[in-house]
């Protein structure tokens, strides 16, 4: 069960990423610009995960801000919108909750 959870949390994590940056993309600036820091999350491991997985599957891009070297611009691919959009509709990343049985021993 802890194993299940941690999954669902890593998978919620990855749409969180990409419904941000979904939103972001249907605005006049469809590009998050961030420091190179704050976005990779070094510090936080599980993030920092999450976002290299969506990098490594082509759903989200990170090129280096021009003149900018510690900025980053980050945009979802046209792969990413449709993997989004494809998992909400099926209820995938919608948020869920934790149900926990406990056991009266």
């Amino acid at each position: 069960m802890e194993l299940e959870i941690a999954i669902r949390e890593r998978i919620q994590e990855r749409y969180n990423i990409l419904h941000e940056l979904y939103d972001i993309w249907f605005t006049e600036n469809p590009t998050y610009i961030a420091p190179k820091e704050r976005f990779y999350q070094q510090d936080h491991i599980e993030k920092h995960r999450a976002i290299t997985y969506l990098l490594d599957k082509g759903y989200i891009v990170a090129t280096p801000v021009s003149n900018e070297p510690e900025q980053v611009a980050v945009c979802i691919t046209v792969e990413g919108i449709d993997f989004f959009e494809q998992g909400r509709l099926e209820g995938k990343g919608n948020g869920w909750g934790i149900v926990i049985e406990q056991s009266n021993e």
